[in-house]
């Protein structure tokens, strides 16, 4: 099932940015593939669903091509502001909000440049939903990139729902914040996190293909 969201801008006198999203059952992408089934059918959309989006990266304005690497920050460093710098890391602020985010960079063990962003639990809030819903930006090839968000599994029931055996990551990156601790302290959790970016991209690139526009 698609979704197309196609957005105009003029750069450089060519007009780019067009998004198109796959829309999969809720679970599909935390834990990927935690449901194996729904990535090869129809969401039913009488229950949550979840997109996998898809549209071009962006340059700086005053970069002369992309930069990898933090790509976000690069281009949008305005944006963020240094909250935390340990274990040769940074978490930031997005905004004035609360809200935070970490960027990981790729390497050996991550595909791609990788972007977190949540909002922290907070023990005077236990019924907020945003913390339970971690938004995730990922560069997929040289020019593009795809985002989704993973839930925690107060959102996963039933067959779907993570064993506490599991040490499922989006539950543990509540538990860090509901014991007053820091993520840059768990590499264990950002590296679940790299590992399902990196089986969602190779699923992308065993179900897609690169079509060259031949008029550019």
């Amino acid at each position: 099932m698609f979704g197309f969201s196609i957005k105009n801008k003029i750069i450089d006198g060519i007009v780019e940015q067009k998004a198109a999203a796959v829309i999969f059952a809720l679970p599909t992408l935390s834990g990927f593939p935690n449901d194996e089934e729904a990535i090869h059918r129809c969401p039913d959309f009488s229950k949550p669903v979840v997109g996998l989006s898809f549209a071009p990266l962006f340059r700086h304005i005053k970069a002369e091509k992309l930069e990898y690497g933090n790509h976000w920050f690069k281009r949008e460093n305005y944006r963020f502001r240094l909250k935390e710098k340990k274990n040769n890391q940074e978490l930031y602020y997005i905004g004035i909000s609360g809200k935070q985010t970490m960027f990981i960079n790729k390497s050996e063990t991550n595909q791609q440049d990788l972007r977190i962003d949540f909002w922290p639990f907070d023990v005077k809030d236990e019924y907020d939903a945003f913390p339970h819903q971690i938004d995730i930006y990922s560069v997929l090839d040289k020019e593009f990139s795809v985002a989704y968000t993973v839930y925690s599994s107060r959102f996963l029931h039933g067959k779907y729902k993570p064993p506490v055996s599991q040490n499922y990551f989006v539950d543990g990156l509540i538990q860090v914040y509901k014991h007053n601790e820091s993520l840059l302290d768990h590499p264990e959790i950002q590296l679940g996190f790299i590992q399902n970016n990196n089986r969602i991209l190779d699923y992308i690139h065993q179900h897609s293909k690169v079509v060259t526009d031949q008029n550019h």
